[in-house]
């Protein structure tokens, strides 16, 4: 591929965002996406995605914990491997990741100047032909297909950003495809019945491709057996082929820290049958907070289970331990220091609400001895906002709504606000609730007043956690 003349980061990072952004706008159709535009661009920088064998993963609820679950077993097994998720929380480079290592400024610089001769060439042709421009997370999926091909992985986990049939990573040729559980979100765009939402999540079921899958609603779960049987290929099932086993002995232990927090120590155990393979793996443990993350890690180590079958890796039960125990996830149930606990979460529609108050009321040791449960929310406007305040607001002592600043998809907090009010009334509940603007400001006051003996929850969506996880650190470490 020819090169040009090698600009900035900054300057191709700010083209890049110029870019449309879907992740940015809540007036999303169907018709917003289209596979030619990837396909095109994927083509004209050499089809990278088919240099390495993939896992593919879609879902509502878990995808992104399972992806990098996936992957940090496969690295641990010795595999160079690539793993793709999204949103960012900080910065772009924690998209694209090898082995644990971001993509670093000189490699992301390095990727978007060799493909930028193709981008300008198809925004050209877009622009001839009337059509849409690439958007950023057309670009993004390009350059993390293309990084990983150029520094040679064995094995890229890439996480599906929307949906799944018509999404971007699906241009992929996987050797493994993976959908998680399935509930209501994005209905705009997937469509307002589980069954549907389903059907567009399966579409990244390939021909004779195995799939495993997490998703325990019976509509969701027929749309997807029906049609791994239009495609012939096999399907591997929750609570059919493959069980957890938990060992109920989960506590954070708060004189050790692990990504600027207390370790969790979440322990059970799994055993299956994927393929020709009978496994059982007991006394596993994970860093993460949630029953949820272990069923996550169960879909995980089926899918690797089902790769080694389809390639020749090699990967070893302490592979499996070690990979699980040193799988970190930002902004998922992330515990961030103590006296008091601040819990981080990107939870955004009403089952991974839900998943994250079973985290807080039942494997939370200190939850109900706290002193007082805080919760700082905002919310995206398309969103199911009712919902999720209905399962938190008779949790928590306090809430403080507030809005996201660094995107204009936000809900009103006055409006959560009104929301909150007239649920707390028909419940009869003392819940004391506020409104802050500013998210900053939000932190602030909750952590000014609070002992060390409260519990600080920060949630609602990827958007909040990504304004005020570097915020919650820098306070944990004054």
């Amino acid at each position: 591929m020819n090169q040009v003349e090698s600009s900035s980061l900054e300057h191709r990072l700010a083209q890049l965002y110029s870019r449309i952004n879907y992740e940015r706008q809540s007036r999303i159709t169907p018709r917003s996406f289209k596979l030619k535009n990837m396909r095109d661009l994927s083509q004209r920088i050499g089809n990278p995605h088919l240099k390495y064998p993939v896992i593919h993963v879609a879902g509502t609820k878990g995808k992104g914990s399972v992806t990098t679950m996936i992957g940090s077993i496969l690295s641990s097994s010795g595999l160079k491997t690539g793993v793709y998720t999204s949103p960012h929380l900080e910065t772009i480079h924690q998209r694209i990741a090898i082995d644990g290592q971001l993509i670093s400024d000189e490699q992301l610089l390095e990727v978007l100047d060799e493909i930028q001769p193709v981008l300008i060439q198809l925004d050209q042709e877009a622009e001839l032909d009337k059509r849409r421009d690439l958007t950023f997370f057309e670009v993004t999926t390009a350059a993390m297909f293309y990084h990983f091909a150029k520094q040679k992985v064995d094995v890229a986990v890439i996480e599906v950003g929307l949906g799944g049939r018509l999404d971007s990573t699906n241009v992929c040729q996987p050797s493994v495809c993976v959908i998680t559980n399935i509930s209501h979100d994005h209905t705009k765009q997937l469509g307002d019945t589980l069954d549907a939402i389903a059907r567009e999540k399966s579409g990244i079921i390939k021909q004779g491709v195995p799939v495993v899958s997490g998703a325990v609603n019976p509509d969701a779960a027929a749309v997807i057996a029906l049609v791994a049987q239009a495609k012939n290929a096999a399907l591997y099932v929750l609570e059919q082929d493959f069980t957890i086993t938990a060992e109920n002995s989960y506590h954070i232990d708060s004189s050790k820290s692990c990504s600027g927090g207390p370790i969790c120590e979440n322990d059970f155990s799994t055993s299956g049958r994927v393929a020709e393979e009978s496994y059982e793996h007991r006394d596993l443990r994970l860093n993460l907070l949630g029953t949820h993350q272990q069923t996550n890690a169960a879909i995980a180590i089926a899918a690797t289970k089902l790769l080694t079958q389809k390639k020749d890796f090699q990967i070893s039960d302490t592979d499996i331990q070690k990979g699980l125990a040193s799988a970190i996830l930002m902004g998922r149930t992330e515990a961030l220091g103590h006296s008091p606990l601040v819990i981080i979460d990107m939870a955004h529609n009403v089952a991974s609400i839900a998943a994250l108050i079973d985290s807080l009321t039942a494997q939370l040791s200190n939850w109900q001895t706290a002193d007082a449960r805080k919760l700082i929310m905002a919310t995206s406007r398309e969103k199911d906002a009712m919902g999720m305040i209905r399962l938190l607001i008779r949790h928590f002592d306090e809430i403080v709504f507030t809005r996201y600043l660094n995107n204009p998809r936000g809900k009103s907090p006055d409006e959560l606000l009104g929301i909150a009010t007239r649920l707390r009334d028909q419940m009869n509940l003392a819940t004391a609730l506020a409104v802050e603007p500013d998210p900053q400001l939000a932190w602030s006051s909750i952590r000014d007043t609070a002992s060390e003996n409260d519990i600080i929850c920060i949630s609602g969506s990827a958007f909040l956690v990504a304004e005020l996880r570097q915020s919650v650190l820098d306070s944990q470490s004054g």
